[in-house]
């Protein structure tokens, strides 16, 4: 029986990224701490899963931990 819970998280490449793709995700954030957006982030690590792609970093004004999801378009 499997734990419904439980999620199989993979941590992914952030800088493979392109450049400008970077600069975007770590400029456009939202700090749950500072509860002001767009503060920037440091020290990103993206993860996957079966349902979300997120980057997880530090909040540049405070330092606390911050989340951004990232909805990946199909491209057609």
């Amino acid at each position: 029986m499997t734990n419904e819970l439980e999620e199989n998280i993979v941590e992914r490449d952030f800088f493979a990224r392109a450049e400008e793709e970077q600069r975007d995700f770590l400029a456009q954030t939202w700090c749950n701490h500072c509860m002001e957006v767009d503060l920037g982030m440091v020290n990103p690590k993206e993860f996957e899963s079966k349902d979300r792609v997120w980057i997880e970093g530090d909040c540049v004004k405070c330092g606390h931990a911050t989340v951004t999801e990232i909805v990946e378009e199909d491209e057609e």
